[in-house]
């Protein structure tokens, strides 16, 4: 054998290897900056129809686009006399299986919407006094008057949040007052999944939804844009969640369906 001819061969062939695998990674980050500059492109467009409509997006745009399906999901059942067992307050009010209202002002519990962060704290001291505590997690704070405001928290399904299923904690002149609950029961999820339309799609249907002939005074500010699961109130054992982008404004809440682009505003 011609070991000299032989280690040419493998020298050639191990350059040629490189200049595809180096033509291929040269590949895959161009299109991953052109993905990104398409991205840029199209935020700079949305956020010039918003504005030509007197709307400024002021939070940043998920970019991430999951495959989600609908949720079956039901309230959940719990005697009055259970739920209040479990949470030990003298005063609940039972509107029905898993709606809730409790009075609070005799546990003397402090807290202020205009803290840094209130949402940890004001879990932390209602510890005791929530079922099912784990299922929520903090989402935002509706501010009144100086000290007063309610904290809203969302209950979470695989780490994304239902829209229609909240806990929300009053606070008045520092002190909790009472908080008002919805849980649900996830019952099972539905076989069909879709990936989800984009956040930016959901700001371009936002704005087609609009109506143009109407010249607004004032500015509107886009303060968030979350996916998670939303549907309106049913009187029905079982009903289904549909994925949804939320759109928060400080003057309204906007629903645009995650699946086929249809926008709703909250009541």
């Amino acid at each position: 054998m011609d070991w000299s001819r032989a280690k040419t061969y493998l020298i050639v062939t191990f350059f040629l290897l490189d200049l595809v695998l180096g033509f291929q990674y040269w590949k895959v980050r161009t299109e991953q900056a052109s993905y990104v500059q398409s991205f840029t492109e199209q935020l700079t467009e949305v956020r010039e129809l918003l504005a030509s409509q007197k709307w400024e997006l002021r939070t940043e745009v998920p970019k991430a686009t999951p495959e989600l399906g609908f949720l079956k999901v039901r309230y959940l059942s719990l005697p009055k006399e259970d739920w209040s067992r479990r949470i030990s307050v003298p005063k609940l009010y039972y509107a029905g299986p898993g709606q809730v209202s409790v009075e609070l002002a005799e546990k003397n519990l402090s807290a202020s919407p205009d803290e840094d962060k209130p949402g940890e704290k004001v879990m932390t001291q209602l510890a005791f006094h929530i079922w099912p505590r784990e299922i929520y997690q903090f989402d935002r704070i509706r501010k009144e008057n100086k000290g007063s405001g309610v904290i809203q928290y969302l209950q979470v399904y695989k780490n994304y949040p239902i829209f229609s299923a909240s806990l929300e904690v009053e606070v008045q002149s520092e002190k909790v007052t009472r908080y008002h609950q919805t849980a649900l029961e996830v019952v099972g999820e539905g076989e069909a999944k879709k990936q989800v339309i984009s956040a930016l799609h959901a700001l371009r249907s936002l704005f087609e939804s609009m109506d143009k002939s109407e010249k607004r005074t004032d500015n509107r500010v886009i303060q968030e844009i979350r996916i998670g699961y939303n549907s309106k109130p049913f009187n029905a054992d079982e009903w289904y969640l549909i994925p949804m982008w939320r759109i928060l404004t400080d003057k309204e809440v906007y629903y645009v369906n995650a699946l086929t682009g249809e926008v709703e505003m909250a009541r």
